[in-house]
C-alpha cells in the first residue's frame, strides 16, 4: 500500500488549515493598526485566501453619517456619506442575514455597482448588532463559484471582528476629537478659544511666508456691550455674544479662521486674503450683525440693535512679521473705528 498517497479527506484538511492560518494571520495584523485606510488595505488584499470573497462592501454607521468601505480587485476605497444608496438603506432597515443572488434579482434594491458584476455568484448581507444597535453592515460577493459552508462561517467569523475593530477605532478617535474639541473650544460660542486661533494665526502666517502668498486678520469688538450687560443683564450678553457668533461663524469661510480673542472681541484669519479684500470681507461682517436686530427675552421677544467695530491688518511677500506686531496692527485700526463713532471698519 502507497502510504505517500493523500485522502481526499487529508487535502479537505490542509486546505481548511491553511484557511485558518490565513484568517487568523489578517485578525492578527488588523489589531496591530489603528489606521481604518490600512486595514481596509489589508483585508482587500487578503480576504481571498480564506474565504471566496472577490470584492465586498462595509457600512459602518457614526454620529453623523456612515463610513462606506469597498474592497475590489486588492484594493479598499473609503467614502463618508450622510445618505445612503437603496442597497445599503434596505438591508440596514430590515438588519436582518441574507442570501443575494444578483441573477435571480428583479427587482430593488440592486447591489452596488462592483458588487454587481456578470460572474457575481452570491452575495453575503449581513448585519452586526451589538445592545439592539447596528455597528455594521457587511455585503460579501463570490465570484464563480457560490459560497459553501465554510466560506459563510469565515465571513461571519471575520466580518464581525472587523466590524468590532472598525469601531472601537472610530469610538476612540471620537473620543479624542472631542478632547480636542473641547481644549480649543470657547465654551459659550463654541467658537476657537484664544489660544487656538492664535494658533492657527502662527500656523498661517508661516505658511503665508514660505509660499510669498498675502494674509490678514480681523479684529471685531461688539460696541457698547457693557452697556448690554448692564440694562439687560449677564444673561442677555451671553445671548448676544452667543447670536453674533453665530452670524460671524456663519459667513466666515472656514470655522477653524475665527476664534473669540477676548470678552467679546473676535479675531479671524483670512488667508489667503490681501489688503484689497479684507475690506470687503470686514464691510459684509459689519453689516451681518448691523442690519439685523438681535432678539432677546421670551414673550415677547425684544429687538435688540447691536453693531461691531472692526480692524483689520495684512502681509504680503515672504516677509513674516512676528504675530503680536500684525495683532496690534489690527487692534489699533480697531480702536480708531470706535474712536471716530463705531459701527465701521478701520484699514490698518
Amino acid at each position: 500500500m502507497d502510504t505517500n498517497l493523500t485522502s481526499p479527506w487529508q487535502e479537505r484538511t490542509t486546505q481548511q488549515l491553511v484557511r485558518y492560518e490565513a484568517v487568523f494571520k489578517l485578525l492578527d495584523e488588523i489589531q496591530q493598526t489603528e489606521s481604518i485606510e490600512e486595514i481596509a488595505r489589508r483585508v482587500a488584499r487578503h480576504w481571498k485566501y480564506f474565504a471566496n470573497v472577490t470584492c465586498w462592501r462595509l457600512l459602518l454607521p457614526k454620529d453623523e453619517g456612515f463610513q462606506v468601505i469597498d474592497g475590489a480587485r486588492g484594493e479598499a476605497h473609503l467614502a463618508n456619506v450622510r445618505t445612503l444608496d437603496a442597497w445599503d438603506a434596505w438591508h440596514l432597515s430590515h438588519q436582518k442575514p441574507r442570501l443575494v443572488r444578483p441573477a435571480e434579482l428583479i427587482e430593488p434594491p440592486f447591489p452596488p455597482e462592483h458588487l454587481a458584476g456578470k460572474a457575481i455568484t452570491d452575495i453575503q448581507v449581513l448585519p452586526f448588532v451589538r445592545l439592539g444597535q447596528c455597528t455594521g453592515l457587511l455585503s460579501a460577493a463570490a465570484r464563480h463559484e457560490p459560497f459553501n459552508e465554510l466560506d459563510v462561517k469565515f465571513i461571519r467569523l471575520f466580518g464581525s471582528h472587523l466590524t468590532d475593530r472598525l469601531s472601537s477605532i472610530e469610538l476612540r478617535r471620537q473620543a479624542m476629537n472631542a478632547l480636542v474639541d473641547k481644549a480649543s473650544r470657547d465654551a459659550l460660542t463654541g467658537l476657537l478659544n484664544r489660544g487656538a486661533i492664535i494658533e492657527r494665526l502662527d500656523t498661517q502666517l508661516a505658511h503665508a511666508a514660505a509660499c510669498g502668498e498675502p494674509l490678514s486678520i480681523i479684529l471685531a469688538d461688539i460696541d457698547f456691550f457693557k452697556v448690554i450687560n448692564d440694562s439687560h443683564g449677564h444673561l442677555t450678553g451671553d445671548e448676544v455674544l452667543r447670536e453674533v457668533s453665530r452670524r460671524l461663524r456663519a459667513h466666515t469661510f472656514s470655522s477653524d479662521s475665527l476664534g473669540r480673542y477676548g470678552g467679546e472681541e473676535f479675531l479671524f484669519v483670512l488667508y489667503p486674503c490681501g489688503a484689497e479684500d479684507v475690506e470687503q470681507a470686514a464691510e459684509r461682517l459689519r453689516r451681518i450683525i448691523a442690519e439685523n436686530p438681535i432678539k432677546i427675552g421670551a414673550e415677547p421677544p425684544q429687538a435688540l440693535t447691536v453693531t461691531i467695530s472692526l480692524g483689520t491688518a495684512s502681509i504680503r511677500g515672504h516677509a513674516r512679521p512676528r504675530l503680536e506686531e500684525l495683532i496690534k496692527r489690527a487692534d489699533d485700526a480697531l480702536y480708531q473705528s470706535k474712536g471716530a463713532g463705531r459701527n465701521r471698519v478701520t484699514i490698518g
